[in-house]
């Protein structure tokens, strides 16, 4: 049995989503859900074992609230 050791990556990664994207709550789910699987098929096709154990998904144009971008 291969010996492993567990860690813990944090990444921050900003995604350009078109703005009929972000309106349509189906479609933008869908978006999300395929964003998280490319992520962690390259991993997984490398004999890796993992797991996305949290994933958030801020609009920054609210989160930050700037003039002239609600």
């Amino acid at each position: 049995m291969v010996k492993t050791k567990e860690v813990l990556l944090r990444v921050e990664i900003k995604i350009e989503i078109p703005q009929d994207i972000m309106l349509n709550k189906k479609r933008l789910k869908s978006v999300q859900q395929g964003i998280l699987k490319v992520i962690s098929k390259g991993p997984y096709e490398e004999g890796l074992a993992f797991n996305i154990a949290k994933a958030t998904f801020v609009d920054l144009s609210s989160f930050y609230n700037l003039p002239g971008t609600t």
